[in-house]
């Protein structure tokens, strides 16, 4: 009897607590929970792990969680015991998908080696990209794990981070620390430097790639920033001294158009002014108008029969000499013309 005991002590797993009993000998990871929910994961289990994680660097894996959950002190308590790797899945680097084999395998590994368990939760990975569940992550955890027990489990191997996840009043919220746990009595060396909560192992070399690119984003964001504050405030101080110009334009074209109307107004009563002065003029006398002077109709009469030519009623006699010549030819000379009488009484002028 004796030796048939020892055998079934070595069968039993190191990690496994007695039955429905919270574990007594645990280590805090994080922060104290507030939600009516606790993690703890055996020191194994959670060794194993990363193990299971170490060189995952290209694409994501991942695996399921088994154990068992304790209602207990009002809390929900899920104990992690075991771990099964997700073979068969087909993986991405960031992505990774549970086939009709993985879960096969994964139910089959669950009989085999944690009889009594359930699954309580999936593990994955992320490598390089932090802590927190992508759309098809939060798919994944609705349609698969959709228990209110079911947690979450996502490790960075590369930034060496990690952070559960779990059901919240019906939506996935992350969980600010958990326990790892053992037998009592037995010590739990793990590393709390390197293994720490999320925002405590978040730290990443000061000059890698990725946070020089984050600090050259962030500078060309500010930069972005106080350039259109700049411009924004340049553009309203054009936009003010456009408006006040508009206003100068306007007073200004106001003003001249008065000036020219009073002008007018002014020129008007000097015109009228100066038609009565011209009046007041007249009548005193001083101002004769002049009368138009009448031009004298010019009357001329010439009288053909005696050679003489009337002209506005005076008489004008041109003196004239006549010649007799030899041959009984008579030559009648005036002063600027010439009479020549032949003898068939012709006589022509020129």
């Amino acid at each position: 009897m004796a030796k048939k005991a020892k055998k079934q002590n070595k069968k039993a797993p190191a990690n496994e607590l007695p039955e429905n009993m919270l574990p007594q000998n645990i280590l805090p990871m994080g922060e104290r929970v507030e939600e009516n929910k606790n993690i703890y994961i055996s020191q194994a289990v959670y060794k194993e792990i990363h193990k299971f994680t170490k060189n995952k660097t290209t694409n994501e894996s991942g695996g399921m969680l088994v154990g068992t959950v304790i209602e207990e002190f009002g809390k929900t308590n899920i104990v992690i015991s075991g771990f099964v790797e997700a073979k068969f899945c087909e993986a991405t680097p960031t992505t990774l998908k549970f086939t009709h084999e993985t879960w096969e395998f994964v139910h089959k590994e669950i009989g085999k080696k944690h009889k009594g368990k359930k699954i309580v939760g999936w593990i994955h990975t992320h490598p390089d990209f932090g802590i927190f569940l992508s759309e098809y992550d939060k798919f994944i955890h609705q349609n698969f794990f959709s228990e209110a027990h079911q947690v979450a489990y996502v490790v960075d191997p590369i930034q060496n981070i990690e952070g559960f996840y779990f059901w919240i009043n019906g939506n996935i919220e992350k969980c600010k620390g958990f326990y790892i746990y053992d037998k009592t009595g037995t010590q739990i060396t793990v590393d709390t430097g390197k293994d720490e909560s999320t925002e405590e192992k978040a730290a990443t070399p000061l000059f890698s790639i990725k946070n020089i690119l984050i600090a050259i984003l962030s500078v060309a964001v500010v930069f972005l920033i106080f350039s259109n504050i700049s411009s924004s405030k340049q553009l309203e101080k054009l936009k003010k001294e456009q408006e006040k110009l508009e206003t100068q334009q306007v007073t200004l074209t106001n003003r001249a158009n008065q000036a020219l109307f009073q002008m007018q107004q002014m020129l008007a009563a000097q015109d009228t002014e100066i038609q009565e002065l011209r009046e007041i003029l007249k009548e005193a006398g001083i101002i004769v108008e002049p009368e138009t002077p009448v031009e004298p109709e010019d009357d001329t009469t010439t009288d053909t029969g005696t050679g003489n030519t009337e002209q506005g009623g005076t008489d004008n006699t041109t003196d004239s000499s006549t010649e007799e010549t030899g041959d009984g030819t008579t030559t009648d000379t005036t002063e600027g013309e010439t009479t020549d009488t032949t003898e068939g009484g012709t006589t022509t002028n020129e």
